[in-house]
């Protein structure tokens, strides 16, 4: 009897230290997992709209250059201006330019600012005659430019903005140019070289031929990389995010712009190793917060022995499944319903309570309360996979970086959530309400179609713009609709023609509806 008391306790032990060991298991390996795939996520979404910011401020950077030049063109174009005059204007606009020139029409320069500038063998000043093929494009086509970045002579990586000079009559009489250094302090080098990130990012920039023209290593300026495929992407035009390796063999997150003004492409970097310090934290967590549970049901296993077996049988039936993939929350269940031992339904509900939570980890917004891009995901494929017909209303609010810049972004945190709220209480039971990212929603209408999702929008839009928000006045929302056509290949395509649509909305003056029309796309 002491013998098999003493196995009895054994097992007992040993079931529950397998108990928790495995639900310690399941949880810290679904949650590192949507914890990576969150990190993942928010790196590459993050990279991308940095690399669009500093692809949107460079190209309103060098438009603002451009059209401050133009002026500066027509002034002198009325009256010639002094080398005081033009110093002045240098040093009003001491951000865009590092010098500034005049010329007449054969070259030859008329003003200088700063008065001498060391760019070749010779000190560039008034009288001298300029022959470099930007200088003839320049007094050839008569046309304001910018150049591709070049290194000048004087081993200065610069950029050249040049503008025609007419007088009244439209007589051409010589070009201004203004050049900005790269590699020194001006404006569009502060764009490019201070950024948010508070992690390891970096940014860089590639010319239309894929030369590095900007990257934090000095040493790689110039260095063509136009042979690998993210380079080869952004210079196409186009903008995103992705997992990338580097011709290094460095493996980084990256979001990557172009900008349209001068085909450069920026290009931000995250090390991948980034997450792995989360994710070690997650661990160490997890582990230690097991540990005390871990003990408390040795010690319970160890004193109940002898009047728990029943449960006991149950439990280890239980634990042979718990091994298999087949193994699901009916077993838990059912063994929670079963057994009248305290300490043996407390596990099982904090196991339910772990499956519960990761759940909702998973495919709930923390901010809104409203399922995320994940579930979203999920639904609209199984939508698709069973060929069940529904409308897609796909809304985003109006300005809305206007609301975190003035209100400030725990007031644009609030916006979101009373969106969230009205979405809730204006839509029936059956349609599901989205946070797709960001300030943008989504609204899936099953066997609904087009003319009951737009009665549906128009009653949510209408709701919001005549209530007053967080902000204190209302808000307004833009809102595109499409639908499942039976010849869809896959739920993008569903998507992209409700984003077509919202993007109609938006050009339409905001504030309104549109169904999705074949011309959009």
């Amino acid at each position: 009897m002491y013998k098999k008391g003493v196995r009895l306790k054994v097992a007992l032990s040993l079931l529950a230290v397998f108990t928790v060991f495995s639900t310690t298991m399941i949880h810290w390996y679904l949650t590192n997992q949507a914890l990576k795939n969150i990190l993942t996520e928010n790196h590459l979404e993050n990279n991308y709209r940095y690399a669009k910011k500093v692809a949107l401020s460079t190209n309103g950077f060098l438009y603002n250059m451009q059209q401050n030049l133009g002026t500066l063109a027509r002034i002198i174009g009325k009256e010639p201006i002094s080398q005081t005059k033009l110093d002045e204007w240098l040093a009003a606009n001491r951000g865009y330019y590092n010098s500034l020139y005049t010329t007449d029409t054969g070259g030859v320069i008329q003003l200088i600012s700063p008065l001498e500038i060391q760019d070749s063998p010779n000190i560039l000043k008034p009288g001298m005659k300029i022959t470099d093929p930007l200088m003839k494009q320049a007094l050839t086509n008569k046309k304001p430019f910018i150049s591709d970045p070049y290194f000048a002579q004087s081993g200065n990586l610069e950029v050249l903005v040049s503008h025609p000079i007419f007088d009244n009559s439209g007589n051409f009489i010589g070009v201004v140019n203004g050049t900005i250094y790269l590699q020194q302090d001006n404006s569009l080098k502060r764009i490019l070289h201070e950024h948010d990130f508070l992690d390891e990012s970096s940014v860089f920039v590639v010319d239309r031929t894929g030369r590095i023209i900007y990257h934090p290593n000095s040493k790689r300026i110039n260095e063509s990389i136009a042979n690998h495929p993210l380079v080869q992407t952004v210079l196409q035009g186009k903008s995103g995010a992705k997992q990338t390796i580097t011709n290094q063999g460095n493996k980084y997150f990256a979001g990557y712009a172009y900008v349209e003004q001068t085909g450069w492409g920026v290009i931000t970097l995250t090390p991948t190793s980034v997450i792995d310090k989360p994710l070690q934290d997650l661990t160490n967590k997890i582990i230690f917060q097991s540990l005390p549970m871990l003990l408390a049901v040795l010690l319970i296993a160890s004193f109940f022995t002898n009047h728990i077996t029943k449960p006991i049988n149950r439990l280890a039936r239980f634990s042979e499944e718990a091994i298999f993939p087949k193994t699901n929350g009916q077993s838990i269940h059912r063994m929670e319903i079963k057994s009248y031992i305290y300490e043996v339904k407390q596990l099982y509900q904090h196991i339910q309570q772990h499956f519960q939570m990761l759940n909702r980890q998973i495919q709930q917004d923390g901010l809104t309360g409203l399922a995320n891009r994940r579930a979203f995901d999920l639904e609209i494929q199984k939508y698709f996979n069973h060929k069940t017909p529904f409308s897609l209303i796909m809304l985003d609010i109006d300005r809305f970086k206007q609301v975190n810049d003035v209100h400030g972004h725990l007031v644009g945190d609030d916006v979101l959530r009373f969106l969230a709220q009205i979405m809730m209480n204006t839509t029936r039971e059956e349609d599901l309400c989205y946070r797709y990212g960001g300030e943008e929603f989504a609204i899936l209408l099953k066997e609904k179609d087009e003319k009951d999702a737009y009665a549906l929008a128009e009653r949510l839009r209408t709701t919001i713009s005549q209530t007053p928000s967080p902000t204190g006045e209302p808000i307004t929302i833009s809102l595109g609709i499409s639908s499942y056509q039976k010849d869809d290949e896959a739920p993008e395509m569903v998507i992209k023609r409700a984003d077509a649509a919202l993007y109609q909305s938006k050009n339409d003056g905001r504030n309104r509806t549109t169904i999705y029309d074949v011309d959009l796309l």
